[in-house]
């Protein structure tokens, strides 16, 4: 027998045709900020404030989320369109369209995300589709037949897009061909997405199975709400289904560049006189070292630089930049400039340039960059989706770059992370020099 449409709202507001059993924490109506812990380990930040909307994001971390397999990202697609619980995929798409205004989910080695923005009205509805999707996804033969082929499609363009040897070059000389972050993985996930539908529908269920694991999950919610009744909703949307915790993916160190490597490759996207120049290194600074606000300082620094030198100084591009990149386990460098120059003539400027810069660091400039950071903040400090991101950041990687502490950045500081992290003329680094056709 079929669920309506009533049933099934009335079904995610109990919790998912779930029981609803009370989580380990009360929190008062009153609270702009409260944490819970349910008694299945599912864990919920949720923060009230005066914007008029809410933002959300669910985040699911686990060893068995690899890329290789492609499973989790076929489930990924088929979470917000695939029947679950006990409602048909047409009932979820249904509501997916009625309640959530804008959505997206994602999958990296080691986590899936599911990010959605909505109006305060449909906090119920919302927070008990994300329960429905995320932990009880049934895989229905339909809708993984639909959605492997868009995602053999996603990863189509992947494999022979212009970019895709560029992107392997590259992620292979900073992280190496066997970690997660640099391991090409397309070509077995397009042989998952051409499998059989009804047996890729099996392997999913068995594979959901897997990663149905409340006490892995932490779920953020932001925006315009009462965190009392918000708690008391994420409680009976997720708090139904028993404790189960997996060992979640412990990504290694990626190795500090210590050589220097060079690639050269046509670009289909330029045309001659055009070409581009990647520089990339792997400091080994990632987002919780202690030098990570000052190599932060130290990035901005240097863009500005180039900026003045190569385009307002000799005029040799019209958009160079140079940024730097933290995780939990690297801090990558990279410097991206087309030009009509040639690459090897724009890659000495660019040493010639930072050899420069190892030498003095201007007290301005550093001034000049921490007000640049603070309107940054100012604009975004009311924007739901950067109190998710650095939520997020926090919980993945252990600490975000928009809580570094600038102002206590010295010019000494910078100009001795300089000399250790910027390396020479063909020093430490990855070059890859795009020729136009």
């Amino acid at each position: 027998m079929g669920v309506s449409r009533r049933e099934a709202l009335k079904g995610l507001l109990a919790g998912g045709a779930v029981t609803w059993r009370q989580g380990a924490s009360v929190v008062s109506a009153e609270a702009r900020a409260v944490s819970l812990r349910l008694d299945n380990g599912l864990r919920a930040r949720i923060i009230a404030n005066d914007s008029r909307y809410i933002a959300a994001a669910l985040v699911l971390r686990s060893s068995d989320i690899r890329a290789a397999d492609g499973l989790a990202h076929i489930l990924e697609h088929t979470s917000f369109v695939g029947a679950a619980g006990a409602f048909s995929a047409n009932l979820i798409k249904q509501m997916h369209q009625d309640y959530i205004q804008e959505s997206n989910a994602s999958t990296e080695p080691g986590m899936m995300q599911w990010q959605v923005s909505f109006l305060p009205k449909y906090l119920e509805q919302v927070l008990g589709l994300l329960a429905v999707i995320s932990l009880d996804q049934q895989c229905d033969v339909e809708t993984v037949r639909r959605e492997a082929r868009v995602v053999l499609q996603e990863l189509y363009l992947d494999r022979y897009h212009h970019s895709f040897r560029h992107k392997r070059l590259l992620g292979g000389a900073l992280f190496g061909s066997d970690h997660p972050y640099g391991i090409d993985t397309t070509d077995s996930e397009i042989a998952k997405a051409r499998t059989r539908p009804d047996r890729l529908a099996s392997e999913l269920r068995a594979y959901a199975q897997t990663i149905r694991l409340p006490a892995n999950m932490d779920l953020f919610v932001v925006g315009g709400l009462d965190t009392g009744v918000a708690a008391t909703i994420v409680e009976r949307c997720f708090g139904g289904l028993p404790f189960a915790r997996g060992p979640m993916l412990s990504v290694p160190h990626a190795p500090v560049t210590q050589t220097h490597r060079a690639f050269t490759a046509s670009s289909s996207e330029l045309r001659r006189p055009l070409s581009k120049i990647k520089i990339a290194w792997n400091t080994g600074i990632g987002v919780t070292h202690t030098d990570a606000k000052v190599v932060l300082a130290l990035s901005e620094y240097l863009n500005a630089m180039l900026f003045r030198r190569l385009r307002e100084r000799h005029g040799d591009a019209y958009a160079p930049v140079a940024s730097y990149d933290p995780d939990e386990c690297s801090g990558v460098f990279e410097i991206d400039i087309p030009s009509t120059q040639a690459p090897h003539r724009i890659e000495y400027k660019v040493f010639e340039g930072i050899a420069d810069l190892k030498a003095n660091i201007e007290v301005g400039e550093l001034t000049r960059f921490r007000d640049r950071l603070e309107l940054k903040r100012r604009q975004t400090a009311e924007s739901n989706e950067a109190m998710l991101e650095r939520m997020v950041q926090m919980l993945v990687e252990g600490s975000s770059i928009h809580d570094f502490d600038l102002d206590a950045v010295t010019r000494d500081a910078v100009l001795d992370a300089a000399r250790r992290y910027l390396p020479s003329y063909k020093g430490a680094y990855v070059r890859l020099s795009l020729i136009g056709r």
